[in-house]
Protein backbone atom coordinates (compact mmCIF):
# COMPACT_ATOMS: atom_id res chain seq x y z
CA UNK A 1 0.00 0.00 0.00
CA UNK A 2 1.20 3.43 -0.80
CA UNK A 3 1.20 6.34 1.51
CA UNK A 4 -1.66 8.08 -0.34
CA UNK A 5 -3.85 4.96 -0.22
CA UNK A 6 -3.18 4.65 3.53
CA UNK A 7 -4.20 8.28 4.04
CA UNK A 8 -7.34 7.76 1.97
CA UNK A 9 -8.20 4.60 3.91
CA UNK A 10 -7.71 6.41 7.20
CA UNK A 11 -9.90 9.29 6.03
CA UNK A 12 -12.63 6.93 4.88
CA UNK A 13 -12.33 5.09 8.23
CA UNK A 14 -12.82 8.38 10.06
CA UNK A 15 -15.93 9.02 8.00
CA UNK A 16 -17.27 5.56 8.80
CA UNK A 17 -16.48 6.09 12.48
CA UNK A 18 -18.23 9.44 12.34
CA UNK A 19 -21.35 7.91 10.79
CA UNK A 20 -21.16 5.04 13.29
CA UNK A 21 -21.17 7.57 16.18
CA UNK A 22 -24.21 9.35 14.75
CA UNK A 23 -26.12 6.11 14.39
CA UNK A 24 -25.21 5.12 17.92
CA UNK A 25 -25.62 8.46 19.77
CA UNK A 26 -27.70 10.52 17.37
CA UNK A 27 -26.91 13.68 15.49
CA UNK A 28 -25.03 16.41 17.33
CA UNK A 29 -27.31 18.88 19.14
CA UNK A 30 -28.01 22.24 17.60
CA UNK A 31 -27.12 25.42 19.44
CA UNK A 32 -29.92 27.43 21.01
CA UNK A 33 -30.35 30.65 19.06
CA UNK A 34 -30.24 34.06 20.71
CA UNK A 35 -33.93 34.56 19.96
CA UNK A 36 -34.84 31.29 21.68
CA UNK A 37 -32.67 32.22 24.68
CA UNK A 38 -34.51 35.55 25.02
CA UNK A 39 -37.89 33.78 24.95
CA UNK A 40 -36.71 31.27 27.56
CA UNK A 41 -35.48 34.06 29.86
CA UNK A 42 -38.73 36.01 29.39
CA UNK A 43 -40.76 32.87 30.17
CA UNK A 44 -38.74 32.20 33.33
CA UNK A 45 -39.22 35.81 34.50
CA UNK A 46 -42.97 35.63 33.89
CA UNK A 47 -43.15 32.35 35.77
CA UNK A 48 -41.22 33.85 38.71
CA UNK A 49 -43.53 36.88 38.75
CA UNK A 50 -46.62 34.67 38.73
CA UNK A 51 -45.22 32.60 41.62
CA UNK A 52 -44.45 35.76 43.62
CA UNK A 53 -48.00 37.09 43.11
CA UNK A 54 -49.51 33.72 44.01
CA UNK A 55 -47.59 33.43 47.28
CA UNK A 56 -48.14 37.09 48.23
CA UNK A 57 -51.90 36.98 47.70
CA UNK A 58 -52.15 33.48 49.16
CA UNK A 59 -50.43 34.55 52.36
CA UNK A 60 -52.52 37.72 52.76
CA UNK A 61 -55.89 35.97 52.56
CA UNK A 62 -57.01 34.66 55.93
CA UNK A 63 -54.32 36.46 57.90
CA UNK A 64 -55.15 38.58 60.90
CA UNK A 65 -52.94 41.58 61.61
CA UNK A 66 -53.24 44.14 64.39
CA UNK A 67 -51.51 47.46 65.09
CA UNK A 68 -51.64 49.72 68.12
CA UNK A 69 -52.84 53.19 67.16
CA UNK A 70 -53.07 55.01 70.49
CA UNK A 71 -54.44 55.09 74.00
CA UNK A 72 -55.94 57.52 76.49
CA UNK A 73 -55.75 57.03 80.23
CA UNK A 74 -59.12 58.47 81.22
CA UNK A 75 -58.90 57.80 84.98
CA UNK A 76 -57.27 55.60 87.62
CA UNK A 77 -59.77 52.86 86.75
CA UNK A 78 -60.25 53.19 83.01
CA UNK A 79 -58.34 53.57 79.73
CA UNK A 80 -59.34 53.80 76.09
CA UNK A 81 -57.29 51.83 73.55
CA UNK A 82 -57.40 52.55 69.80
CA UNK A 83 -56.16 49.92 67.35
CA UNK A 84 -56.35 48.73 63.76
CA UNK A 85 -57.21 45.18 62.69
CA UNK A 86 -56.78 43.72 59.20
CA UNK A 87 -58.89 40.62 58.61
CA UNK A 88 -61.11 38.97 56.01
CA UNK A 89 -64.36 40.88 55.56
CA UNK A 90 -66.57 37.96 56.58
CA UNK A 91 -64.40 36.78 59.51
CA UNK A 92 -65.20 37.18 63.20
CA UNK A 93 -62.07 37.97 65.20
CA UNK A 94 -61.34 38.39 68.89
CA UNK A 95 -58.53 40.58 70.22
CA UNK A 96 -56.96 40.69 73.69
CA UNK A 97 -56.39 44.32 74.74
CA UNK A 98 -54.14 45.07 77.73
CA UNK A 99 -53.53 48.19 79.79
CA UNK A 100 -50.11 48.19 81.45
CA UNK A 101 -48.63 50.13 84.35
CA UNK A 102 -45.13 51.63 84.50
CA UNK A 103 -43.57 48.25 85.42
CA UNK A 104 -45.27 46.60 82.39
CA UNK A 105 -47.68 44.67 84.62
CA UNK A 106 -51.17 44.13 83.22
CA UNK A 107 -53.62 46.27 85.22
CA UNK A 108 -56.58 45.80 82.85
CA UNK A 109 -57.62 43.45 80.08
CA UNK A 110 -60.53 43.07 77.72
CA UNK A 111 -61.40 40.68 74.90
CA UNK A 112 -62.97 42.56 72.00
CA UNK A 113 -65.05 40.66 69.41
CA UNK A 114 -65.02 42.11 65.90
CA UNK A 115 -67.66 40.70 63.58
CA UNK A 116 -68.00 40.68 59.80
CA UNK A 117 -67.79 44.07 58.08
CA UNK A 118 -69.05 45.65 54.90
CA UNK A 119 -66.82 46.22 51.92
CA UNK A 120 -65.67 44.70 48.67
CA UNK A 121 -62.16 46.10 48.16
CA UNK A 122 -58.97 44.70 49.68
CA UNK A 123 -58.47 48.06 51.44
CA UNK A 124 -61.73 47.46 53.35
CA UNK A 125 -60.05 44.60 55.25
CA UNK A 126 -58.41 47.14 57.61
CA UNK A 127 -60.63 48.89 60.15
CA UNK A 128 -59.99 51.08 63.20
CA UNK A 129 -61.53 50.18 66.54
CA UNK A 130 -61.64 51.66 70.01
CA UNK A 131 -62.47 50.01 73.33
CA UNK A 132 -62.70 51.08 76.96
CA UNK A 133 -60.81 48.89 79.41
CA UNK A 134 -61.45 48.91 83.15
CA UNK A 135 -58.25 48.84 85.23
CA UNK A 136 -57.28 47.87 88.80
CA UNK A 137 -54.90 50.83 89.08
CA UNK A 138 -53.72 53.68 86.90
CA UNK A 139 -52.25 52.46 83.62
CA UNK A 140 -49.60 54.16 81.52
CA UNK A 141 -50.16 52.48 78.14
CA UNK A 142 -52.66 50.40 76.21
CA UNK A 143 -51.80 47.71 73.65
CA UNK A 144 -53.37 44.91 71.64
CA UNK A 145 -51.66 41.72 72.82
CA UNK A 146 -53.03 39.34 70.17
CA UNK A 147 -55.91 38.64 67.79
CA UNK A 148 -57.30 35.30 66.66
CA UNK A 149 -60.06 33.86 64.49
CA UNK A 150 -63.20 33.31 66.57
CA UNK A 151 -65.03 31.13 64.01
Amino acid sequence: MTESSTTEAAASGDMETSHGMESRYGAPKRRVTAKTQRWMILGALLLALAAMIYFTVGNAVGQIDHNDVGYTITSDTEAEVDFQVTKDLDATVQCMVHVLDNSYAVVGADIVTLGPQDGSNPEDRSQYYSTDVRTESRGVTGVVDSCWDAD
